[in-house]
Parts: structure tokens; sequence; C-alpha cells
């Protein structure tokens, strides 16, 4: 069984918070957890999250079973698909509104298997094995210059143009969608917004992780770790851990 917790902040700074995150099961109790993370600022970037949770919520909740793993990859790209054309569509009708967007990175397990999938700059780390793993690629500016080797890991962490995405949902009429099932006997996966791996070090991430034991307490430890860094963000956090029981929140 899948235990989840998750949680929200708007951070020390920001007026409003643009970040939106999920946590459902449908009636075959297969699981949904996203995080979205609206860009466009004053570009109504919360409209954009929002409007994409709610779609994957009630296109899931509707999902009666997954047959296997090419049923989930189908479907996934087509519910994605079908959010950016929403909130593009949205964003053309209305100047308040126009160029706003989201991340979206999220896990499915389903049949006893896990996958997940990514659009922008939102994580999914895992622990196996006593290790913290990032399993999601950022679709950045900084990201593709870091594999062209055209700079540094340190240098990306200052780079003026790191929070530059090349990929979100409701910028451009097609979204690129990254799909993985990834091995069972992780300990934890986690779900975040930038608000936490952008200030956060992987090395206090995994401390946290590691230290405390109850799901409710690492969510609400990490959001406190990004407040401490300085709040600069809206912070989301979820927490995926394999126990007995079946206890969503």
């Amino acid at each position: 069984m899948i235990k989840a917790f998750g949680a929200s902040d708007i951070g020390l700074h920001r007026k409003q918070n643009q970040d939106s995150y999920l946590i459902v099961e449908n009636e075959a109790k297969d699981l949904l957890a996203v995080v979205c993370d609206g860009i466009g600022g004053g570009l109504a970037g919360d409209v954009a999250s929002h409007m994409a949770v709610a779609h994957m919520k009630e296109r899931f909740i509707r999902k009666q079973s997954f047959h296997d793993d090419l049923d989930v990859k189908h479907w996934l790209k087509t519910i994605i698909q079908e959010a950016n054309d929403l909130i593009f569509m949205q964003s053309a009708k209305s100047m308040d509104q126009k160029g706003m967007g989201t991340t979206c990175v999220g896990v499915i397990y389903a049949n006893q298997q896990t996958y997940i999938f990514n659009v922008g700059d939102s994580r999914i780390y895992s622990i196996y094995d006593d290790e913290l793993i990032c399993l999601t690629e950022d679709h950045s500016f900084v990201r593709d210059l870091l594999k062209a080797g055209e700079i540094t890991e340190e240098e990306a962490k200052h780079h003026p143009n790191r929070n530059m995405l090349t990929n979100a949902l409701g910028i451009w009429d097609h979204v690129k969608i990254d799909i993985n099932k990834i091995k069972e006997g992780y300990h934890y996966l986690l779900i975040c917004s930038d608000g936490l791996h952008g200030y956060v070090k992987e090395e206090e991430i995994f401390h946290i992780i590691n230290k405390e034991k109850d799901v409710r307490h690492i969510v609400h430890e990490l959001i406190n770790a990004s407040k401490s860094a300085g709040g600069y963000d809206n912070v989301s956090v979820i927490i995926l851990v394999h126990e007995e029981g079946d206890s969503h929140e």
C-alpha cells in the first residue's frame, strides 16, 4: 500500500500561492499525486495550476482501472495534453491571463507499479538504499546548457536565466511530457515545486526525510526548511511511502 500526504505554503514574500497539488484515488484504488507550479507572475499562474489539477482529478476519478503500462502512458499523454489545451485557450481569451502556464509533475501508482511524469522544472526524488536520487529532468534553459557542457553545476545555481522554462502547460499548443515507469523498492518518493529544491540543498532534504518517520512531519519539516532558507517562493511538497494499510490524505 502507498501512504501519501501533501501540503503547500505561500512562503514569506509572495502575495499569492500559485502552486496547486493533488492526491486522489479512483475506484480501483489507484493513486494519483500531482504538484503544479503556476508561472506568469501576475498573469494568473494560480489559475493555470488550479485548472491543471482540477482537470486531472476529474478525469482520474472517472478512470475505472489501468490495464497495463501502455494504458497508463496513453492516459497521461491524453489528459495532460487536454489540460494544456484548456489553459492555452483560457489564456487566449483574457488579457489578464495571457501567458499563464504551469509546471506539472506527479506519480501514478496502479497495479502495484509506479509511474512518474513531468512537464517543467518541478521534481520527483526517490530514496533507494539510503540515497536521494532525482528521477526527473528539468525542462529549462539552464538544464539544456548543462547537458551541452556550456556551464557547470555551480554556474547553473546562479545563472540569471535559471528560472526560464523550455516546456510548460498552457504556453504552447503542444506539450512535451516525460513519462517513466520506475522500479519498486523505494523507501520514499518526494514530489515538489522549485520552492523546495531551488533553495534547500539536497543533503538537507535527504536528512529531513531520513530523520522523520511520519509523512506529515516530513512534509512540514521540508516546508519549514524552505522558509528558513528565505521563503522566497511558494513551496509544495508531497511524500509517498510504502506501508501496510491504506491511507491517503
